[in-house]
């Protein structure tokens, strides 16, 4: 990760989009220095520092609590905030319907083999993943679902998990991304060719 703040600004992205996936997909490796270089690139760039609040919670989904804690740890260390209430918390009673409804957008006509797989593993897991995962954090309104969409596409290249990767691209782009967008994103954090990702996501 180059020191300069302008190496957030290439083309594909806004400084902005390409700064939370850059720090979203630095927690795989545990790269803390990419992620110090994020919090204080949002910094200069006027990114909220809730956005990247957000982002974190969104990270957990991916990368479990250990390395979310250290996260933590480094946006307190590089930017703290005092404490203040949490207005983007979706109400319990709310948070089953909330997933249901983000699920069925993200998944469309796939969403009825989605919901049978995941209940085929196992109950518990698939109703987590509804309430805990979409419902309580990705339904939050910190973040719009066309961002962390792309941040999802950032982690899970980074994870090298490519047949979620794949339905998190398609989700981005049922959400506002566009083709460009998720490109820059596969381009900045794939092993793997980018070219042939996106041949898989649009189904050339």
């Amino acid at each position: 990760m180059p020191d300069a703040y302008d190496s957030f600004d290439r083309p594909g992205l806004t400084p902005r989009e390409r700064i939370l996936t850059t720090a979203i997909a630095a927690i795989a490796p545990a790269d803390w220095t990419t992620l110090q270089a994020c919090v204080d690139a949002a910094q200069q760039h006027g990114v909220p520092r809730g956005e990247l609040t957000e982002l974190l919670l969104q990270a957990t989904l991916f990368f479990g609590f250990p390395r979310t804690v250290t996260a933590f740890a480094t946006l307190v260390d590089r930017w703290p905030e005092t404490t203040t209430p949490d207005a983007n918390s979706i109400p319990h009673a709310a948070q089953r319907s909330s997933g249901e409804e983000l699920f069925a957008g993200i998944y469309g006509d796939n969403t009825d083999a989605v919901h049978a797989m995941l209940q085929g593993y196992h109950p518990e897991f698939h109703d987590f993943v509804l309430e805990s995962a979409y419902g309580r954090i990705l339904s939050r309104p910190g973040l719009d679902v066309r961002m962390r969409e792309l941040c999802a596409v950032a982690a899970l290249g980074a994870l090298e998990q490519i047949p979620q990767l794949v339905a998190h691209a398609r989700g981005a782009l049922k959400f506002g991304a566009s083709e460009v967008n998720v490109r820059a994103v596969l381009d900045d954090v794939c092993e793997e060719d980018a070219h042939a990702l996106m041949a898989r996501v649009v189904r050339r």
